[in-house]
């Protein structure tokens, strides 16, 4: 049980270090490359380290953590990380950069412990058990549609016959 909040905890850290080598990146920004495009400016090597290096234990985290799908608390960590990477991306500066920075990182530590809420056992139980009640009403009113149609058929050739009659 405890394993599972130290998870939580290192997904909040990597998140914060993940906003903060962003937001590093848009504080310095580009400078050209002798080959052209864009390369990172003197003194960025940790910001890009920060930046390129977080999300592949993030994505392992995410990917390897199916017990989210018993217990969808510990993807809080995400959105606690989150939050915290954008409150430091919004001290290092308030450019358009930096706003765009912590509206992405907020976005994304909403959307992922929502996604492993949705995508626990309990729910996916849950919109099985509401998709069938659903199918078997909807086979239930076709049915009572077909018998009303034929009861209705029956009557229409009982009153041809006896007004042919």
């Amino acid at each position: 049980m405890h394993a599972r909040w130290v998870g939580a905890a290192f997904a909040a850290g990597l998140m914060l270090w993940f906003g903060w080598g962003l937001a590093g990146m848009v504080t310095l920004g580009c400078e050209p490359h002798p080959k052209g495009g864009c390369g990172v400016p003197e003194g960025g090597g940790k910001y890009f380290t920060a930046f390129m290096a977080a999300p592949w234990p993030l994505g392992i985290m995410a990917k390897a953590f199916g017990r989210y799908r018993t217990d969808w608390r510990p993807a809080l960590g995400y959105s606690a990380g989150a939050v915290a990477g954008a409150v430091v991306a919004l001290t290092m500066g308030t450019s358009v950069g930096h706003w765009i920075v912590a509206f992405a990182l907020v976005s994304a530590g909403a959307v992922i412990p929502w996604a492993a809420r949705r995508h626990t056992d309990r729910a996916r139980e849950a919109r099985r058990l509401e998709r069938e009640r659903r199918m078997r009403e909807e086979r239930l009113a076709r049915s009572r549609a077909r018998r009303a149609e034929r009861r209705r058929e029956r009557r229409r050739r009982r009153r041809e016959e006896s007004s042919g009659t």
